[in-house]
């Protein structure tokens, strides 16, 4: 007898590596265990993808240009996110997925599509 890791209910498995009582059971634990992975992230993955559709939008097919910060945050571009930091010209520099962003004064923002 093996107990079933969503319901807890005893059963006889057909199968020596089973480990759920049937094929619904087995769906939804894997699902539940998905849905609070994207929960557990979504605060980070939320203002990734929308800095992300601004940076897309504002760009338009340009290799780089120069922002104002403020036109930014009216945008709802948070700064506070990031993928990842990459060597841009000796300076380490913040990056989201292809877009290196560099602070060229307090309010002048620089984005470079490095695609």
């Amino acid at each position: 007898m093996k107990t079933d890791l969503l319901t807890g209910e005893e059963f006889i498995p057909k199968r020596t590596n089973q480990k759920f009582a049937n094929p619904k059971n087995r769906i939804t634990y894997h699902n539940l265990n998905a849905t609070k992975l994207r929960q557990s992230i979504a605060h980070i993955n939320k203002p990734l993808h929308n800095n992300l559709l601004i940076l897309n939008e504002i760009m338009n097919n340009k290799d780089e240009a120069t922002f104002h910060k403020q036109f930014l945050l009216g945008k709802g571009f948070s700064f506070g996110v990031h993928t990842h930091i990459q060597v841009y010209n000796g300076k380490n520099q913040y990056a989201i997925y292809h877009y290196i962003i560099i602070s060229q004064t307090t309010e002048q923002i620089k984005i470079i599509n490095n695609d």
